[in-house]
């Protein structure tokens, strides 16, 4: 079992949650931290998430590469693995790349799920008028 946490700008992680709650009820293993007006506090709150928890598995899912949730989760790597932690980290978070993994959070190592999540992730933007025009 492994741990996804959800990292993004303001109230987007909370939202992407709840919405994943419409269609999935059980979000064993799924977590959401968006980023206010307080860096610190934003800092304090993920590393507490990722080391003080007992899992040793964690797959972050930011919103923007180079944004200051991605930046703070990369800046914490070092720290996570020193503890014997194993924390992936990809950008782009988007709905349905939440539905397909978020039921297999307890089957699935994070890396399994990160690779997972960049298909669905990718495949979840499409063009309606490329797919009208087939």
């Amino acid at each position: 079992m492994g741990k996804v946490i959800i990292l993004t700008h303001g109230e987007l992680a909370t939202s992407l949650y709840e919405s994943t709650g419409m269609f999935i009820a059980d979000r064993t293993g799924l977590e959401a931290l968006g980023l206010g007006v307080d860096i610190e506090a934003f800092r304090t709150s993920l590393r507490k998430m990722l080391l003080e928890d007992a899992e040793t598995d964690f797959l972050i899912l930011a919103d923007l590469f180079g944004g200051t949730p991605f930046n703070i989760a990369a800046s914490l790597i070092s720290e996570v693995k020193e503890k014997g932690k194993n924390m992936e980290v990809i950008t782009g978070v988007n709905l349905p790349m939440l539905l397909e993994i978020v039921p297999l959070i307890l089957e699935m190592p994070c890396q399994e799920l990160k690779k997972i999540a960049l298909e669905v992730g990718t495949e979840g933007i499409r063009d309606l008028m490329a797919e009208l025009s087939r």
